[in-house]
């Protein structure tokens, strides 16, 4: 269920008692918090898809003084420093009145929507208001599509914020919104196993097997596969539309999105980019041939099985030299055959590290002819 917006029992009590009552609410709600901080990212790297326009539109001043109808204190303050009315004189009038007179400021030119965002503390945003629907409003306009590294970071860090035991706020402690084992249960082992770098896994597997020798009975944990595998290291690796089922576990934890969580393709149905079109020409993968029956029954020779395979099929599987090579995903050659899907090498390993947005790379360039 979501945490619900903070409504005072008594709104006329002093200021400092409201502030108090607020931050408490915050404390006791790690959702809240989540979103807070996942504001206040968002505000400070600038996204083109999350601007003052977009939420302005979506969240008007008449809007926003109604969610904090209770907190006068927090309206005078917004309208005093918008709009220049006497402390007074801005306390005593409606929310109605306040936003349209702050309407009117910006409509005239006197401030641009950039600093009415700004005079809206994250915190009371995700205290006050709609927490649920800005977690949504983020996942739909969200370029899930688009992998440019300053997008890979803020899911990065989103990733280590919901495995945090502590609010990036004040750091005070805080139950975690996922576990380790949830975040990595929610990516594909497919997309795992061919997607994180090879010297990762092996990494992994070594410090698993030192553990084993060292400590043979004591666990050997998901979460100390995400010490090496950092929050930062998946999102640089992955695909961002494919880590949409940790956002789909995630709005679940928060208590955002309710009953059984989207289907993996929510990030695309909801991208800000149109999905790309089909591959022509992709060849089709032949069926498994059925397994045998158990409890007897004639057992087919090898020219039967091969004449059930596609045209085509038993030439390959008989061709002379039958060993198979794979490039490892830390020595392949980048631009070379069947190798452009694969990232190139990493730079952001922080998992709390989000950096504006770069000059444009040859890979956000677009691709080649």
């Amino acid at each position: 269920m979501s945490p619900p917006a903070l409504a005072h029992a008594d709104p006329t009590a002093p200021d400092d008692r409201l502030a108090s009552e607020a931050a408490s609410h915050l404390a006791r709600h790690p959702a809240l918090q989540l979103m807070a901080e996942l504001l206040t990212r968002l505000r400070e790297v600038g996204f083109p898809w999350w601007t003052p326009e977009h939420l302005r539109s979506a969240y008007p001043a008449a809007e926003r003084m109604r969610w904090l109808v209770r907190r006068p204190d927090i309206r005078q303050r917004i309208t005093t420093q918008l709009t220049g009315l006497a402390p007074r004189a801005a306390r005593n009038k409606t929310p109605e009145f306040q936003a349209s007179l702050i309407d009117s400021v910006i409509d005239e030119g006197d401030i641009t929507q950039d600093v009415f965002e700004q005079a809206f503390e994250p915190v009371d945003i995700a205290v006050y208001g709609p927490a649920a629907d800005l977690w949504r409003l983020f996942r739909k306009r969200m370029p899930w599509d688009d992998d440019a590294t300053v997008h890979q970071d803020l899911v990065g860090w989103l990733v280590g914020a919901l495995l945090a035991d502590k609010s990036a706020l004040d750091g005070a402690p805080r139950t975690p919104v996922l576990s380790p084992l949830q975040v990595r249960t929610a990516i594909d082992g497919r997309v795992w196993h061919s997607r994180i770098p090879l010297h990762v896994r092996v990494a992994i597997d070594d410090a698993r097997f030192a553990h084993q020798r060292e400590k043979p009975s004591e666990a050997f944990g998901v979460e100390r596969d995400l010490q090496i595998a950092t929050p930062a290291l998946i999102a640089a690796s992955i695909p961002l539309k494919d880590l949409g089922g940790v956002l789909d576990v995630a709005g679940l934890a928060l208590g955002f999105e309710d009953g059984q969580p989207p289907s993996r393709s929510f990030a695309r149905e909801h991208s800000a980019r149109p999905p790309a079109p089909a591959v022509e020409g992709a060849e089709e993968v032949p069926k498994p041939i059925e397994p045998l029956p158990r409890g007897g029954g004639p057992v087919p020779n090898l020219a039967d099985l091969l004449e059930s395979l596609p045209a085509g099929a038993a030439a390959e599987s008989s061709s002379a030299g039958a060993r198979h090579d794979f490039a490892s995903p830390d020595t392949y050659q980048a631009g070379g055959p069947g190798m452009e899907h694969l990232p190139d090498e990493l730079e952001h390993t922080n998992p709390w590290a989000v950096v504006g947005a770069p000059e444009t790379s040859e890979t956000d360039k677009p691709p080649k002819e």
